[in-house]
């Protein structure tokens, strides 16, 4: 295990991007290899999930294995899902075994946005699956209905959220952008607004925070692959898992330097 002074605090944010959340368990997987654990973790829509699972004591294996398993090992579970007789929660469910924040190994936050006050939100307790379903709601996944609030996916606001990790206590952030640098929500705002017009999320930089507030971001190059590429999930893993082996001397220097600053 990497051996820094327990009491600087290590941070995971981990950011959106449906299928291409691949690339978080090639990055886990090289980041276990060298030694690294982190004492905090939040996630915006896939990475909320890869993030619950990280928190709950996962391996990058178990989850690999996790998600082919429900991905591939379950086409009833599809179907249903794709004719609506089940909910995004139930399917979510499905990863984290029907467990509750207070479960978790780690703290650990999910990052949704309330569409009709266009607030931030940030889930910290409660059902895991009902706050990763709201983390991962973006069209044409319906909105979650909670507590009298329309709830849908925290990537219209916050695509990787290393200011909920740094809010935990992290001395230092290591972030994971899968989508393209500083971003912009204007598209999927645009898919908002058809589907719910009355929402007020305002139009935004969704990932001014993931650079704001990490130490470190490692950016998966993954322009070749959609939040649907299913198919492709050995692929982005290895993009992952690249990633983070080019860039772990300058991850532990950059730690280092922090360290030797406090």
């Amino acid at each position: 295990m990497e051996q820094f002074n327990r009491k600087f605090k290590l941070g995971l944010a981990l950011g959106s991007g449906g299928a291409k959340g691949m690339a978080h368990l090639g990055a886990l997987k090289a980041l276990e290899e060298e030694g690294f654990e982190f004492d905090f973790v939040a996630g915006t829509s896939i990475g909320s999930i890869v993030g619950a699972l990280y928190a709950k004591g996962y391996s990058s294996d178990d989850m690999s294995a996790l998600f082919k398993e429900v991905i591939d090992g379950d086409p009833a579970l599809v179907l249903a899902f794709t004719l609506g007789v089940i909910s995004l929660t139930e399917v979510i469910d499905k990863f984290t075994g029907g467990a509750h924040f207070s479960d978790l190994k780690k703290p650990f936050r999910a990052v949704a946005v309330d569409a009709d006050s266009g607030k931030e939100v940030v889930f910290k307790d409660g059902e895991l699956s009902l706050a990763l379903a709201a983390s991962s709601a973006i069209p044409p996944f319906k909105p979650v209905v909670h507590g009298g609030r329309i709830l849908v996916d925290g990537a219209f606001l916050n695509y990787v959220p290393s200011d909920v990790v740094k809010d935990l206590g992290a001395d230092f952030v290591l972030a994971v952008n899968l989508g393209k640098g500083r971003d912009l929500n204007d598209k999927i705002k645009a898919d908002l607004d058809d589907i719910y017009p009355n929402n007020r999320v305002p139009y935004a930089n969704r990932s001014e925070k993931c650079y704001k507030f990490a130490d470190f971001v490692l950016e998966p190059d993954l322009s070749k692959y959609t939040s649907a590429s299913f198919g492709s999930f050995e692929e982005m893993y290895e993009i992952g898992y690249q990633t983070v082996k080019k860039n772990v001397e300058k991850i532990r220097k950059t730690i280092n330097a922090k360290v030797n600053a406090v």
